[in-house]
C-alpha cells in the first residue's frame, strides 16, 4: 500500500468521525429543535463543508478511484481552503470560544488534526501539475460560500460567521471583509502553487554529465 493511500485512509476515517462527532454535538447544542432545522445549521460552517471536502478528497484516494476528485487541481484547492480553516481558526475565532470534553475533540479534529494532516497528505503527492492562474479556480470556494452564507441568512438571519453577519455590520464592512477573505486565500493559492512547483523541482533535475575527463 502506498503511503499517500496510507495516509488518505486514515484521514478519511478522522476526518469522517470529527464530522459525525460535530454532527452529534450540535443536536445537544440544540435540544428540542427538528432533525431537518439541526441538519439546516449544521450545513451553514465553511469549516463543516471545507472538511467535507477533504473527506471526500481522502476517500477518492483511499478507494483509488482516481478521476478530477484526485486530480492535482481539486486537492490543491481542497489544501488551501482546509489551510485556511486553520489559520482563520486560531487566528479570529480561537480565542471566543474555548470548548471542553467531546466539543474540544470535535474542534481540535475539524480545525487542527485534519488541516495539519492534508497538508501532510499534500506533500507527498505528485507536484508540478498547478497553473498560478489555478489561484483564480481555488478563490471559487471561498467566495462561493460567502454567497451561500449570505443568501441562506437572509432566510433564517442566522450567520455562521460575525464578519459576514449583515445584521451587526457595516454594508462596507461587510464588502471589505469578503475582499480580504478573498485575498487572504489568493495569496494562500499562490503559496500552494509555488510550492508544487518547488517540490517539483528536486525530482524533475535531470543528473548532468560528469564533466571531469574519462580515466585511459
Amino acid at each position: 500500500m502506498s503511503r499517500t493511500r496510507t495516509i488518505a485512509i486514515a484521514g478519511a476515517l478522522i476526518a469522517t468521525s470529527a464530522l459525525a462527532l460535530q454532527y452529534v454535538l450540535q443536536f445537544r447544542a440544540m435540544p428540542g429543535v427538528a432533525p431537518l432545522a439541526v441538519t439546516w445549521r449544521y450545513f451553514g460552517y465553511f469549516t463543516i463543508l471545507t472538511n467535507m471536502l477533504v473527506a471526500s478528497v481522502w476517500s477518492g484516494a483511499a478507494l483509488n478511484r482516481g478521476g478530477w476528485l484526485n486530480g492535482p487541481r481539486t486537492e490543491g484547492l481542497a489544501f488551501t481552503a482546509i489551510a485556511m480553516v486553520g489559520i482563520l481558526y486560531h487566528a479570529l475565532l480561537a480565542s471566543r470560544w474555548h470548548p471542553a470534553g467531546w466539543q474540544w475533540i470535535a474542534n481540535f479534529g475539524v480545525h487542527t488534526l485534519t488541516p495539519v494532516l492534508f497538508g501532510v497528505y499534500w506533500l507527498a503527492r505528485p507536484h508540478g501539475a498547478l497553473k498560478w492562474r489555478d489561484a483564480a479556480l481555488f478563490l471559487l470556494w471561498p467566495l462561493g460560500y460567502c454567497v451561500y452564507a449570505l443568501v441562506r441568512g437572509g432566510f433564517d438571519g442566522w450567520y455562521a460567521y460575525y464578519f459576514l453577519n449583515p445584521a451587526t455590520t457595516a454594508p462596507a464592512q461587510l464588502a471589505l471583509n469578503i475582499l480580504a477573505q478573498g485575498a487572504g486565500f489568493m495569496f494562500a493559492g499562490l503559496i500552494v502553487i509555488a510550492a508544487d512547483k518547488g517540490l517539483l523541482r528536486p525530482f524533475s533535475r535531470s543528473p548532468q554529465p560528469d564533466a571531469s575527463p574519462s580515466a585511459p
